[in-house]
């Protein structure tokens, strides 16, 4: 019986050095109030130390990558897609622990890569539970940049990881959704541990994309800068069509990270 809480800790530290990948599906819409644009693939690779989410990548996406599409939310706002959903290393946030500290990539008029501290989320856990495939998972929300989410987690995987840049839970989540499920990341699968070859990459870039990483701030005033120019190209061409003045764009309508 002595040796009990040494294998305690041995299965323990074993547990916690396995890697394993959950597979979700990304619906991302701003403005829709719906979740109501493209329906891709993604998934997150993690262990201990570090995690690693992609989606809108090419390789994922072979059967949509180039079909065209409309979208219509709950508001009969709609949107087109012109097969331009995906590209060849995806959207990519990947996580350290150790450091506590995100890089990731977005699509913004090509590529930008953006490193920060992890952001804090203050995350409320409530008593509400539900089944999400052989799970049961548990609920918490917390505020993130501007919008309000509610993540359902597990305690099967007792770290802190979730898609996109979502965590800080006590165990790995397998739903999250905005209130309008505008940003809305739903399970498909888990292995844990695996055997899957898929590594836990830093933040890839295409060749020829610039080096360096953008600050959190410089992407925000990139974000609202293009707002603007956009907002006075729209003023000017109803002042020449001598048209009604159109109405100021609501900036988190646009952006899912409204900031």
């Amino acid at each position: 019986m002595k040796y009990l809480p040494l294998l305690i800790v041995f299965y323990s530290c074993l547990l916690h050095s396995q890697k394993g990948i959950v597979y979700y599906g990304q619906i991302t819409s701003p403005g829709m109030k719906s979740p109501a644009g493209p329906d891709l693939n993604s998934f997150l690779v993690f262990d201990k130390k570090e995690s690693y989410y992609v989606t809108a990548k090419d390789s994922l996406e072979k059967s949509v990558a180039n079909q065209k599409a409309i979208y219509t939310g709950s508001n009969d706002q709609q949107v087109a897609y012109n097969g331009d959903k995906t590209f060849r290393y995806g959207k990519q946030v990947y996580y350290d622990r150790k450091k506590d500290s995100m890089w990731w990539s977005q699509r913004f008029r090509g590529n930008i890569y953006v490193s920060e501290k992890r952001p804090t989320i203050k995350w409320k856990l409530e008593k509400e539970t539900k089944k999400i495939g052989n799970f049961k998972t548990y609920k918490a929300v917390g505020e993130f940049r501007g919008r309000t989410y509610t993540a359902w987690y597990i305690l099967e995987v007792p770290l802190p990881y979730g898609p996109w840049k979502l965590q800080g839970l006590p165990g790995l989540i397998l739903e999250a959704y905005d209130e309008k499920k505008e940003m809305y990341l739903y399970f498909k699968s888990l292995e844990y541990p695996t055997e899957n070859k898929a590594i836990i990459s830093k933040v890839q870039r295409e060749k020829g994309d610039p080096e360096g990483w953008k600050s959190i701030q410089d992407f925000e005033d990139m974000l609202r800068n293009s707002i603007k120019r956009a907002y006075n190209r729209m003023v000017l061409r109803a002042e020449k069509k001598n048209k009604e003045k159109p109405n100021k764009p609501i900036f988190n309508e646009i952006y899912i990270e409204s900031f």
